[in-house]
């Protein structure tokens, strides 16, 4: 780990906050209404909860919102007029993002900013923002980040890491965008903080206690389509698809129109392969018909299908929030790991 940064009081902290406020900057923390944490903007430091652990959905939203328009149109006596609609411009520091979820950005930057056609509003909307990246002191039971190549201090998609150091905050600079949100006048961390950090996150790390999810498991993933193990992990889900929409790398969506005599527009909104309509042909044929087949392509589409390759990676990252809230208990780690097992079994058995 980078042994250079800087060391913050508490009050230091929210100070900054509000600093970032003052400078016309959007900034989004997460904030306790009714009982639940989750992101929202903030006006003040004094809303910002920084407490240990996650909020109740990931900020993914910021950057690739619920419902979007993608154009409007008027009708004119001579034609359609067109138009797109504004791209965003003010800058935004997410702030108090857990590492996992900072990961799940970049796969949502896969999907959105290295397919054949660049996403015009969310390239924009990720130009703008700077993430802010708290590492965990805490585990919770549902987490797993470490199984999938991550890690509670990771730096992957994040611009400025800030790790719990006792009563204090250690501050590191990962990318020059989070450089440039720094204060000349902080003061240095020490050498020995930052080992004592690091072996704090090792210990963190050493906590969760799930398997691994080797390489191969994508091929053999892939191999078991018709294991009864998908069925029987399945048989529970409720097709509700709370797993997708609080997933931080989830990106399936919808288009719908909206119109009128005078006009209309085509909005984007958020949608997930676990419903049944996700895949319902106008023939009224649905290739995935049971919520068995439904759990499985999720499952997939996480751990196997573009992954992990030499340029692709495991599209989980280990948040485990689909686990903690899923109504009927399912454990997507839990699921895929019985699949590799069953194979393996069947192996040892056709070997026997």
């Amino acid at each position: 780990m980078q042994k250079t940064g800087w060391r913050l009081t508490k009050s230091e902290l929210r100070e900054w906050l509000d600093r970032l406020l003052r400078e016309n900057r959007r900034v989004i923390a997460p904030v306790d209404r009714d009982g639940l944490r989750y992101f929202r903007p903030v006006t003040s430091a004094d809303e910002v909860n920084l407490d240990p652990g996650k909020t109740r959905w990931s900020p993914k939203e910021f950057l690739f919102p619920r419902t979007e328009p993608l154009y409007t149109y008027d009708l004119r006596a001579n034609g359609p007029e067109l138009h797109d609609p504004p791209l965003p411009e003010q800058e935004q520091v997410v702030v108090g993002v857990r590492c996992c979820d900072a990961a799940g950005l970049v796969r949502l930057d896969e999907v959105f900013l290295k397919g054949k056609v660049e996403d015009p509003l969310y390239a924009r909307r990720r130009a703008l923002t700077t993430i802010v990246a708290f590492a965990c002191a805490e585990v919770e039971p549902e987490c797993f980040c470490t199984a999938v190549g991550g890690s509670p201090m990771g730096t992957e998609g994040v611009d400025l890491l800030v790790i719990p150091f006792g009563a204090d905050w250690l501050v590191r600079p990962v990318t020059e965008k989070g450089r440039a949100l720094a204060q000349e006048a902080w003061k240095a961390a020490s050498r020995e903080a930052w080992s004592l950090a690091e072996e704090q996150g090792q210990r963190v790390a050493q906590e969760i206690a799930r398997t691994p999810v080797a390489k191969e498991w994508a091929a053999t993933l892939e191999q078991n389509f018709d294991s009864p193990v998908w069925k029987d992990v399945a048989g529970r889900c409720l097709s509700c698809s709370i797993c997708a929409y609080v997933c931080p790398s989830c990106s399936c969506f919808d288009v719908h129109h909206e119109g009128n005599p005078w006009g209309g527009r085509e909005i984007r909104c958020w949608d997930a392969c676990t419903y049944a309509l996700f895949t319902l042909h106008a023939s009224g044929h649905n290739p995935r018909g049971g919520s068995d087949a439904r759990y499985r392509q999720r499952a997939l589409h996480k751990f196997s299908y573009l992954a992990p390759g030499e340029d692709d990676v495991i599209r989980c990252v280990g948040c485990g929030r689909c686990i903690a809230l899923c109504p009927a208990g399912i454990d997507i780690h839990d699921a895929v790991r019985r699949v590799v097992a069953s194979s393996q079994e069947g192996d040892a058995h056709g070997r026997g």
